[in-house]
């Protein structure tokens, strides 16, 4: 009977193991305890002047603004080029200009002049974060243009994302990188040769102030 019980003891341990769910690296708790927060910043109002608690900068040159910023949840929202500017969320302004959000970690915006004709853009079907802190603590922000190097083993994936520690977040071209599970999202973060999986704390999308 005791043989027995033994082995019905380690059955259920076995299983118990088999069912737990994955744990992320860069975090010491269970992925079921983890959840990715989605928070939409808004640093501009419709009519183009800036939410309160936000500073503008003034920038020489010009950008051409021609498509939705990808991390848009409201329409009109603009992604501009060159991807030297590094503007990948602008919103019309006064006097040919638009205000532009590149970090969304800091209340700065940049004012800076733009060429041409301001597109009518709808948001995506699906945002892609401008920005997202890491369960770890790394930051990391959408890539604009550039050129990218493969990773080895990897050569149909492509570059996503710019990360401050750890390497670069990494996915198939189909995608923007992100495996938006639920409640928690996670991306793949290549260092050399390595390819990690992290867990995303908080993802940051644009919209318009009310």
């Amino acid at each position: 009977m005791r043989a027995i019980l033994s082995v019905l003891l380690l059955a259920a341990s076995g299983l118990a193991v088999l069912l737990a769910p994955p744990s992320y690296a860069g975090t010491t708790a269970r992925s079921s305890a983890l959840v990715t927060s989605v928070v939409v910043v808004r640093p501009v109002h419709a009519d183009g002047t800036p939410a309160a608690g936000w500073t503008v900068h003034r920038e020489r040159g010009r950008v051409f603004c021609d498509g939705a910023s990808p991390a848009a949840v409201r329409r009109g929202i603009v992604s501009c080029s060159p991807s030297a500017a590094y503007v990948p969320a602008c919103w019309r302004s006064a006097h040919h200009t638009v205000l532009c959000l590149r970090d969304p970690s800091v209340h700065v915006l940049v004012r800076i002049r733009y060429a041409g004709a301001f597109p009518e853009v709808a948001k995506p079907a699906v945002a892609t974060p401008l920005a997202m802190r890491l369960f770890d603590g790394v930051f990391c922000q959408i890539r604009v243009g550039g050129a990218w190097g493969v990773p080895p083993g990897h050569p149909h994936w492509v570059g996503f994302d710019s990360c401050d520690s750890g390497g670069d977040v990494y996915g198939p071209r189909r995608d923007d990188g992100i495996i938006r599970t639920r409640p928690l999202w996670w991306v793949r973060q290549v260092d050399g040769q390595e390819v990690h999986r992290r867990a995303v704390r908080t993802a940051y999308l644009v919209g318009t102030a009310h």
